[in-house]
């Protein structure tokens, strides 16, 4: 019988190789592993940490006052975002998750209208567009809708066929927040009957925003409702009736400031109210004769020396000036000063003021000259002042100009309308404001001025080639001569 023998050899290489290929492979499943873990790590990490905001507007950054509000807040609030999955708004997911990084009580949640097609109407909002906020604390919610996320300006349109879009997200969101956790609104009214200014759309809308609800109000209907936390009187071109009127509302003006009521008024040099005059010097305010001019042009716009951009003081009682940025200009047009006499039981202090080279001219609208004259009274003077009588909680904001509210100036100069809230706020008793401007979804275009285009096109287009030809060609020479 044949018998065969296998006889086994040794690997040549001892087993290296298969060694070699086990650590390879323990090595790719432990970095795996790592990479993992790793993710799920930076993944737990609250995303203010992980991500940063490279963006020209700061779009995907909230602002100080988002971050207070947002940190603040003692109760559960939950913001629901419509929208179909797979079409999600990058910006907007963003700023929810820096929403829900600022705050232990907020979060969010994406809900798909084709998934969840009746979710809306739980909150009204069967009409919402793809793209809304929902955002429900429990106890009570609200809508923020898409087209409201983004303000379109078509203000430069017709000249150069584009319109700017900005993002205002943030704003729409935080001032939801805090009309939604602030308690009740309170209520505003500004007087309607003797031809008073109309309250800007703008300013409305902000005042909203800041959780101040506006109304009109007649004081020939039934006086001041007792539900009125600030009384607003914007311009009155006639007085206040007194007590030979049909109505006393100097009287009544005068027993709503006597149980501790709010005021806020404006003026303007060419119109004489003696009567409403009569009461604000029970605070120890009065007006300066004639309208200011301004002496130093770095306080004037564009050298209309009547068109003043006063400094902003320092109160140490007022909180209108809390939260405003002291950079951001106020333009007061067509101002009167506005005197404080000390009274006993009054606090008052200036919150703006005019430059030392101020004067008042004496010729008020009448004047032929912006130049000083003659009993023209010398500044600095206050345009606008507050005042608190110590025993009955009145308080008073008197600005001496008609022009704060102006919807065709706050384009270009939004300081007022921040201003302006800072007072109702102040007034209502709120600490500061939470206006937030939109931000810019694109970077400002670079603009060269004309005689700097020649120079600039002839450095990149023949300086900069020509040199590295230049560079290009003695290095190459060099390098043959080795």
């Amino acid at each position: 019988m044949l018998h065969i023998r296998f006889k086994r050899h040794p690997a040549p290489d001892g087993g290296r190789v298969f060694r070699s290929g086990l650590l390879s492979a323990a090595t790719v499943a432990a970095a795996v592993v790592l990479a993992v873990l790793v993710n799920l790590l930076v993944g737990a990490i609250p995303a203010r940490y992980t991500q940063f905001d490279l963006s020209a507007g700061g779009l995907y950054t909230l602002g100080d006052t988002s971050r207070q509000v947002a940190g603040s807040l003692e109760e559960d609030l939950t913001i629901y975002y419509l929208c179909e999955t797979g079409a999600e708004d990058r910006i907007i997911t963003r700023l929810l998750d820096q929403y829900a990084a600022a705050g232990p009580h907020i979060r969010w949640e994406q809900i798909d209208p084709a998934v969840y097609p009746t979710f809306a109407s739980r909150y009204g909002a069967e009409n919402a567009a793809s793209g809304s906020l929902i955002l429900d604390t429990g106890d009570a919610s609200t809508v923020l809708d898409a087209a409201g996320l983004y303000v379109y300006d078509y203000a430069s349109y017709y000249e150069t066929g584009a319109y700017d879009v900005r993002f205002d997200g943030e704003g729409q969101i935080t001032s939801a927040i805090y009309r939604l956790t602030s308690g009740q609104a309170s209520r505003a009214y500004y007087t309607t009957n003797h031809s008073e200014a109309a309250l800007s759309d703008t300013l409305t809308q902000a005042l909203e925003a800041q959780n101040i609800e506006t109304a009109p109000l007649s004081l020939l209907s039934g006086g001041i409702p007792e539900d009125c936390a600030l009384l607003i009187v914007n311009c009155p071109a006639s007085d206040f009736a007194g007590a030979d009127g049909v109505v006393d509302e100097t009287a009544l003006l005068q027993e709503y400031l006597a149980g501790g009521g709010k005021l806020l008024l404006m003026t303007d040099a060419y119109y004489d109210t003696p009567n409403l005059d009569e009461v604000m010097a029970g605070l120890g305010l009065a007006r300066v004769d004639g309208l200011v001019v301004e002496g130093d042009p770095d306080h004037s716009l564009y050298g209309y020396s009547y068109y003043l951009l006063p400094d902003y003081a320092q109160p140490s009682v007022s909180t209108a000036l809390d939260g405003i940025t002291s950079s951001v200009p106020v333009l007061v047009q067509m101002a009167q000063g506005i005197r404080i006499t000390p009274t006993d039981g009054v606090t008052a202090e200036p919150l703006l003021t005019t430059s030392g080279s101020a004067y008042s001219k004496a010729a008020s609208y009448e004047m032929t000259t912006t130049e000083r004259e003659g009993g023209d009274l010398d500044g600095p003077f206050d345009l606008a002042v507050y005042a608190q009588a110590e025993d009955t909680g009145a308080e008073v904001i008197w600005i001496g100009s008609s022009n704060m509210d102006n919807e065709a100036n706050y384009p270009s100069v939004p300081g007022n309308c921040d201003f302006l809230v800072g007072c109702a706020a102040s007034l209502t008793g709120q600490s500061s404001d939470i206006l937030i401007d939109s931000k810019a979804l694109e970077a400002d275009l670079l603009t060269i001025p004309a005689g700097v285009v020649a120079p600039l096109g002839l450095t990149f287009l023949l300086v900069i080639p020509a040199g590295l030809l230049i560079a290009g060609a003695v290095v190459t020479i060099r390098r043959r001569r080795r």
